[in-house]
């Protein structure tokens, strides 16, 4: 049930403006913005003027800003996004595992990327094992075909259809050619969605504080 609140950060708009800025590393002029975000200038303006009204963004000049903590911009976004919860999800299982999925996803031409303790575990290794597989997809009975999954009650795979496209921007590659949602992504997840895991969310935000310019570019 609705219960009327204002979500100001919750659309895809504003998920594309504050992805790229946590995504890059540097000082935004609104035309970079709009360029990045493919949105009109007006739209980005209102998205920046939002986040000036709780101090996540700075204005240095007119029409130049900058994020003094990428962290606390992060963690009020995955309050009103929480994209695992507004994706329509359903569970599946695969017949040879979750392994044998993951060697099978490079192989097929579907659309997804991943996010969860499985994403985080790229980054943060030590990170346990636990909680769902969760992969984005558009279409997941599409993606359940082309992998070969069956309908399952228990949650070992997720797919989940977000209701943002935001989710498959810059992601990360694996050396087995996984498509990993972006850093940034993964942690917004971690806090908030589907796969929610403080624990794990606590691993990956210590190693991004601590290694910022291998994920923002």
């Amino acid at each position: 049930m609705s219960t009327g609140v204002v979500k100001p950060l919750a659309d895809g708009s504003a998920a594309r403006v504050i992805r790229a800025l946590l995504d890059f590393r540097c000082v935004w002029t609104t035309h970079d913005l709009v360029t990045i975000s493919e949105l009109p200038a007006q739209t980005v303006r209102k998205v920046i003027g939002c986040l000036e009204n709780e101090a996540l963004v700075q204005r240095t000049g007119p029409g130049v800003v900058l994020v003094p903590s990428w962290l606390a911009l992060l963690r009020r976004w995955s309050q009103d996004a929480r994209f695992g919860r507004e994706a329509q999800v359903t569970r599946w299982r695969s017949k040879g595992g979750v392994q044998a999925l993951l060697t099978r996803l490079p192989t097929t031409p579907v659309s997804y990327t991943i996010s969860g303790i499985a994403a985080a575990q790229q980054w943060v290794p030590r990170t346990p094992a636990g909680g769902p597989t969760i992969i984005y997809t558009p279409d997941a009975q599409v993606a359940a075909t082309a992998w070969e999954l069956v309908p399952a009650t228990t949650s070992s795979i997720v797919l989940a259809e977000p209701a943002s496209d935001v989710v498959f921007v810059r992601p990360r590659k694996t050396p087995t050619g996984l498509r990993m949602a972006a850093p940034a992504q993964v942690l917004a997840d971690l806090l908030t969605g589907a796969g929610r895991s403080p624990s794990a969310a606590d691993q990956l935000s210590s190693w991004m504080l601590s290694n910022e310019l291998q994920w923002r570019y």
